[in-house]
């Protein structure tokens, strides 16, 4: 390394003091042969985080700060902003490093985690990305689960299946760094997405043509904790990942995927998941400044997959006894045609072959689709005897 790079890391701050001082920590006290700028952005918290900030800003400025790296630079702010990526965006124009991350207030960078970093790009100048793995953690910082990546794959990134893919957004943000020039490239984060920006920064990306390296260590932490975005609805990150694969896909290929949507509404109903279906039209609203010939599209779409995910719930036998019929009846009145569909005969099957046979079906599908996902998807997790989430 002919020089010692700068990291420009952004912190976007919002009543999060219980961990906001860790989080900092984990900033300023990366050690190696490299040099750090750290942008706390503050939507103008109530809560103490002010004092807080103001405090390590301080000894960073008054040269009080025991860094153990090339040196510290903090710049903070705290006034009402337009939310999280307009506070990320706020920081990154601030940037004059030569790589760039963003980390939330509750959550951490791993001891060495800028080290590691350091070195995969200095070995590889042609790699844009860099993303590792980490752990989820819990308020009080005990592991939950661990979380492993996998290299980028854009066309997986970009899609969704009910079965075998939880998620899509394997990437853990808390790990994932990318150089300065990326910005000259695609710009910083959409600030329409309110959830799920770090997915379409990442899809975006990579639909350009920016290469990613994956690092097979813990580089960040990220703390799933009850009353954050995160948790908020089962749902949460559906509106915004539905554009993302509008954007991608188009809006004609958008009938599976709303599907897959609406199998997860129905899927987290409290009860019948009838209204809970009706209900999550509601999302059409993302589309309204669409032009009108696009917005009806998307309309068609989307209560197509309103129809289809009563058949994938039914074939799930998810929610109460009973429900799997009414879900089949409603989906057919509204649209026979949808019996021809292979969903829709494995129900019939089941229906008409009796419990026991049914039972045995959807032991065999079970074992199958574990097995597929766990070495399509999930074989890091096989290897160490574990699964995502922390199940064994």
């Amino acid at each position: 390394m002919s020089h010692a790079p700068t990291f420009s890391i952004v912190t976007p701050s919002y009543n999060q003091a219980p961990f906001l001082a860790q989080t900092i920590e984990s900033v300023l006290g990366q050690e190696g042969d490299f040099a750090v700028e750290y942008f706390v952005m503050d939507g103008g918290s109530t809560d103490g985080s002010v004092d807080i900030i103001r405090r390590y800003a301080d000894q960073v400025s008054e040269g009080r700060w025991a860094g153990r790296c090339a040196g510290v630079r903090m710049e903070w702010v705290s006034e009402k902003d337009g939310g999280q990526t307009c506070a990320i965006n706020k920081g990154l124009r601030r940037a004059t490093g030569d790589f760039a991350s963003y980390i939330n207030s509750d959550d951490l960078f791993c001891p060495g985690a800028f080290a590691r970093v350091a070195r995969a790009f200095a070995d590889q100048p042609e790699a844009d990305f860099v993303h590792g793995d980490g752990d989820v953690i819990d308020r009080d910082g005990r592991l939950q689960w661990e979380w492993l990546s996998r290299p980028y794959n854009h066309s997986l990134m970009t899609s969704y299946h009910w079965l075998w893919n939880d998620f899509t957004n394997y990437i853990l943000q808390q790990a994932t760094f990318w150089r300065r020039r990326v910005h000259d490239r695609i710009g910083l984060f959409d600030e329409s997405f309110n959830y799920a920006m770090d997915l379409e920064y990442w899809v975006r990306a990579g639909g350009a043509g920016l290469r990613f390296r994956h690092l097979p260590c813990k580089l960040g932490k990220f703390r799933l904790i009850a009353g954050t975005k995160s948790l908020s609805s089962p749902t949460v990150f559906w509106e915004d990942v539905l554009e993302i694969y509008r954007r991608h896909r188009g809006s004609r290929a958008l009938g599976w995927y709303f599907a897959y949507y609406f199998y997860n509404v129905g899927r987290h109903a409290a009860g019948d998941p009838l209204p809970a279906l009706a209900d999550g039209l509601k999302v059409l609203g993302r589309w309204r400044e669409l032009p009108e010939a696009e917005r009806q599209e998307v309309e068609r779409q989307a209560r197509w997959g309103r129809d289809m995910g009563c058949l994938l719930l039914a074939a799930s036998r998810q929610g109460r006894p009973g429900d799997a019929g009414r879900l089949v009846r409603a989906a057919l009145r509204a649209r026979p045609a949808l019996l021809l569909r292979p969903v829709a005969l494995a129900c019939v099957l089941k229906r008409l072959s009796g419990q026991p046979v049914s039972a045995l079906l959807d032991s065999l599908g079970g074992r199958l689709v574990h097995w597929y996902r766990s070495v399509r998807y999930d074989y890091r997790y096989r290897r160490r005897g574990t699964l995502p989430g922390g199940g064994a």
